[in-house]
């Protein structure tokens, strides 16, 4: 988001809040970890959520809580089909909350990480359509405004396998914009701090030049080069060695990898991991109209059902060991914390973000 204005934090909620209650982690990571759990209305009816829980001692610093509100104000704002849904966020005993859109599906991470496994790649067809999903993403989020009809200037700056949700009906949707509005913080957070992926940056960060919308869509190529070759693009033995494979960039071509890769698809994937901007394909729009087309040409059927095969047979072939069940003492504190909410909003300020209150009809019907 631009440096100025930002929506405000709401002063109360029009009707009780919601309960929320934690059923399992999903994921957990350096900042925040991802329960599956349950929305509970004051009618007695519930509805699968993701609970985003960032983690106290980083919630309790300024900069950080400040990057979290303005992760759920984007989310909150952002409504496309390609995009997690954030339905709510709350301040919640000493830490940050966020009520997202539960995808029931994996992470192309893990997919891929599967197929690497078995030196395996994802079919070409529908490596092009997830990427398609992901620039009409991209293409959404890099043009929105506000309320007020004022650009967001919204830069993801993290796109990656691991922000991009598959479910099982095919749907693909890009999630976290914890970065997205990183320039408002970037000299808060020091210098030489790299926001993101290592292995999914563009050349012009590490060069410490001025980013663009174009930053995206470089990962996006990384994205779908990962898919069709089975492997990764840029990786050294360390972070220093992926640093330098970034600067570098030299894209090996992926048809040396994937026989189905097509001339037009080799084109597309020269212009958008472009080493430099003004070689690059420029704005998202541009992207979703070149993978429509070459889609078009391939005179494939591709879409959702092709997707949620293969989230479906990776679900299948995972033997998962049962989720540990929320600490009692987490699970106690979210109870209390949110029961008390309603009468501690004035007076500590914990307030969800957002001008309107959850309600159980604002939920998609599935993922």
């Amino acid at each position: 988001m631009a440096a100025g204005k930002k929506p405000r934090l709401t002063a109360k909620l029009r009707r009780a809040p919601t309960q929320y209650e934690p059923k399992a982690r999903l994921a957990a990571g350096g900042m925040a970890e991802v329960w599956r759990g349950d929305a509970v209305f004051e009618d007695g009816g519930r509805h699968p959520v993701a609970i985003k829980r960032v983690l106290p001692e980083l919630a309790a610093q300024p900069v950080y809580r400040s990057m979290f509100e303005d992760e759920a104000r984007l989310g909150m704002m952002l409504m496309h089909e390609n995009i997690v849904r954030v339905y709510d966020a709350r301040h919640v005993g000493g830490t940050f909350i966020m009520i997202m859109e539960l995808v029931d599906g994996t992470s192309l991470k893990d997919l891929l990480e599967r197929a690497h496994s078995r030196q395996a790649a994802m079919p070409a067809a529908t490596a092009l359509y997830v990427t398609l999903e992901l620039a009409k993403a991209l293409q959404y989020a890099h043009t929105a405004k506000d309320p007020e009809g004022q650009a967001l200037g919204i830069i993801h700056r993290d796109v990656s396998p691991h922000n991009l949700l598959l479910s099982r009906r095919g749907h693909v949707k890009l999630a976290d914009f914890g970065l997205a509005d990183a320039s408002v913080h970037e000299t808060q957070l020091g210098d030489g701090m790299l926001g993101g992926k290592l292995g999914y940056l563009a050349p012009e960060i590490i060069r410490q030049e001025p980013t663009t919308h174009q930053v995206d869509l470089f990962a996006l190529g990384i994205v779908l080069w990962e898919m069709l070759c089975g492997r990764r693009l840029f990786v050294g033995d360390d972070d220093a060695g992926t640093v330098q494979a970034v600067a570098r960039c030299e894209v090996p071509p992926a048809r040396a990898y994937n026989k189905g890769v097509t001339d037009d698809v080799e084109r597309f994937l020269r212009d958008v991991l472009a080493s430099h901007t003004e070689e690059r394909v420029l704005t998202a729009a541009s992207a979703v109209a070149r993978l429509e087309a070459i889609l078009h040409d391939l005179d494939r059927d591709v879409g959702p059902r092709d997707v949620g095969l293969l989230v479906g047979l990776h679900l299948a072939s995972q033997a998962r060991a049962k989720a540990p069940e929320p600490p009692a003492a987490l699970a106690e504190l979210l109870a209390a914390e949110l029961a008390m909410f309603a009468e501690a909003a004035a007076e500590d300020g914990a307030a969800p973000l957002g001008a309107t209150p959850l309600d159980p009809d604002s939920f998609l019907s599935g993922s």
